[in-house]
């Protein structure tokens, strides 16, 4: 007798079943009410589905545990559902701007998208195994959001592409891409303008991505990326400083860093700038000059971000950027700073952020005229409003957010992000 157990009747599910169908109801009715945060809609789908399948598998096929499952599906759709009613199904139209009971209409807007990051290879695992990535999925989500762009009325003056345009894998020289027979960067290039060479607005100003330098040098950047930008100083940009400003509206700068200016990857090594990155790095994070694999042992959170895959403000930049935005107090207009690496751990992490971002801060606190920081790089996502008023928003990268980008509004007293797929729709006041 102590060695028997109670066998349920045939059709009948057991305690373990019916538990697990009410956690994955649950699972369900969450993805419906929250919809996606960490993790991609697609990827927590996929590990629901299997459940059930497990589920039946396991449950002896009685009519009752099939019954069960076939619930169990129901609510899967239903959350399904419910999410698609509240974000994805709001309409494929890109938010049109109605003036009615006064309201005014915003002074401009624009696109806005990061870390396309496409390559031609499986989806899979990041290097870290932290998060999943939709290598191929991202051409036809930069399609998807140059459809969408295409169709705003007010059309957008332009667009921001954060970063990060194609993977370094192309370059073919680490992970998918050491199996290639030749590089692929200029064919994975070629078939992300293609879509951008769609868009009915051909202003595009683009952020230098660290896999932007794993393709290219800064010669061939400026060549692809830059060779059209003139600074709002009247200058051309150029192959050694591509860094720049431009006004879309009377009243407004924005202003483009180059998040890699002192870094290692993109400067030759006996560069002053590969030398400063060398010692920044050796006296923050000497895993990574040792050449160990796990650049973090030991690391204290306030110095993880001296890693290879951020770089820093040179000074030069860093007085550029006073004088512009010096220039844009005196000038009675509003700044909005773009960059690749955020400025901001509240709005990513300590791992993802600019080397010398509490300089680079200052210097925008100081100027009392920076209304938001836009920002890729951290897959994520994130947002925080600082002390001083400015907001900052990361966008979440699409490499691992499927079809997620979205259209910017600047108003004279809010900003608002109007997003698709898993990048929030966002309201954020100027203060006066």
């Amino acid at each position: 007798r102590a060695h028997t157990r109670r066998i349920p009747p045939p059709n009948t599910p057991s305690r373990m079943t019916v538990r697990r169908i009410l956690l994955v109801w649950t699972a369900a009715g969450i993805i419906g009410q929250a919809g996606s945060t960490a993790r991609s809609k697609m990827s927590r789908l996929a590990f629901l589905g299997r459940h059930f399948s497990r589920i039946q598998r396991r449950g002896r096929r009685s009519h009752t545990n099939k019954m069960l499952c076939s619930l169990g599906f129901a609510g899967l759709g239903l959350g399904i559902t419910a999410h698609a009613l509240s974000k994805e199904s709001e309409s494929d139209e890109a938010p049109k701007s109605v003036k009615a009971n006064g309201a005014p209409l915003p002074l401009f807007r624009f696109g806005v998208i990061a870390d396309v990051q496409y390559a031609d290879i499986e989806n899979g695992q990041s290097f870290g195994g932290g998060e999943y990535r939709f290598y191929r999925g991202t051409l036809e989500g930069l399609a998807q959001a140059v459809d969408w762009w295409n169709k705003s009325s007010p059309p957008i003056s332009f667009i921001a592409q954060l970063g990060d345009l194609i993977d370094g894998q192309n370059a073919g020289k680490y992970g998918e891409g050491l199996k290639f027979k030749y590089p692929k960067t200029d064919e994975a290039f070629k078939d992300v303008m293609c879509h951008f060479k769609r868009s009915t607005c051909q202003t595009i100003h683009h952020a230098i991505g660290n896999h932007e330098l794993y393709n290219f040098d800064r010669e061939e950047l400026h060549q692809h990326l830059f060779s059209d930008k003139t600074g709002s100083d009247g200058l051309q940009v150029q192959s050694d400083r591509l860094y720049y400003s431009f006004r879309p509206h009377k009243g407004w700068r924005f202003i483009m860093l180059d998040s890699y200016d002192i870094a290692l990857e993109g400067r030759s090594k006996s560069s002053s700038e590969y030398q400063e990155a060398y010692a920044l790095l050796a006296a923050n994070n000497p895993n990574v000059v040792q050449g160990s694999r796990n650049w973090f042992h030991e690391i204290p959170p306030e110095r993880q971000r001296f890693v290879p895959y951020n770089g820093g403000v040179g000074k030069a930049q860093l007085e550029w950027l006073k004088n512009e935005l010096r220039d844009a107090k005196a000038s009675r207009e509003r700044a909005v700073v773009m960059s690749h690496v955020p400025l901001n751990p509240r709005a990513s992490s300590m791992k993802t952020v600019i080397w010398n971002y509490p300089e680079v801060l200052k210097v925008i606190h100081d100027s009392d005229c920076v209304a938001l920081v836009l920002a890729g790089h951290h897959h994520p996502g994130g947002y925080t409003e600082d002390e001083k008023g400015c907001h900052h928003v990361t966008v979440h990268g699409s490499l691992t957010h499927p079809n997620t980008f979205g259209i910017i509004d600047v108003y004279s007293d809010r900003i608002q992000l109007t997003g698709k797929g898993d990048l929030p729709d966002m309201k954020m006041l100027i203060s006066q």
